[in-house]
């Protein structure tokens, strides 16, 4: 009689686990990630002009997205139907304009590297808002740390400015590195060193363990 009851308590959980994530794919709680098809065609050997590697890892533009300014880039559907009540939130915006090469050193990137690290490593939920201004251009960056509706944990990042809305590929994967140029790979830190955020960055990965850029 015992063994038949916990089979029975099995079979039930079984089932109900089974309905929950039968639910959750009828009535998804986030957008389904950004991304490409496959993975089978390697980067071009020789770089990639203007948007073409955003296109290649199925990244998204939408032009003139009626962005307004609320401290910061923010627009009407934003967070997609996210209910933000479940993310911890931090809003950070660098509070004057950067030349390119004060952003090295930036306390600003700092902060939004630990936030984003922090609840990658613990699997909270978090939505960063991040704006960062340079001499010419200013763009906010919503960043959502979340767990797509399948359970597996990701990073979603839309980018905004007065003329777009870029939804950039999604982050499956990311490692500390200290960097070695704009748009060159970093050096992974050795095994059992400690980030510095100040100075060390995060390498951000697609599905297909490709790097897609560094926070």
């Amino acid at each position: 009689m015992r063994t038949w009851v916990i089979a029975c308590s099995v079979l039930l959980l079984i089932v109900a686990a089974l309905l929950r994530i039968e639910y959750r794919l009828a009535h998804p709680t986030v957008p389904p990630g950004v991304q490409r098809s496959e993975c089978l065609t390697p980067p071009p050997q020789r770089g990639e002009a203007g948007k073409d590697w955003l296109t290649r890892l199925g990244g998204r533009v939408t032009r003139y997205p009626n962005a307004r300014w609320q401290d910061g880039y923010t627009a009407a559907g934003i967070a997609q139907g996210r209910d933000l009540s479940g993310y911890e939130k931090l809003a950070l915006r660098d509070p004057e304009p950067h030349h390119y090469w004060q952003f090295r050193r930036n306390p600003t990137l700092a902060q939004a590297r630990t936030f984003v690290w922090k609840h990658w490593q613990e699997r909270k939920r978090g939505y960063l808002i991040l704006t960062i201004t340079g001499v010419d251009h200013t763009s906010t960056a919503h960043v959502f740390v979340e767990s797509d509706d399948s359970g597996r944990w990701r990073i979603y990042r839309r980018q905004l400015d007065r003329w777009e809305l870029v939804d950039e590929p999604t982050v499956y994967s990311m490692l500390w590195v200290k960097p070695d140029g704009s748009e060159k790979p970093g050096t992974a830190l050795s095994a059992g060193e400690a980030p510095d955020p100040l100075t060390d960055e995060l390498e951000l990965r697609d599905v297909c363990g490709e790097r897609i850029g560094q926070l």
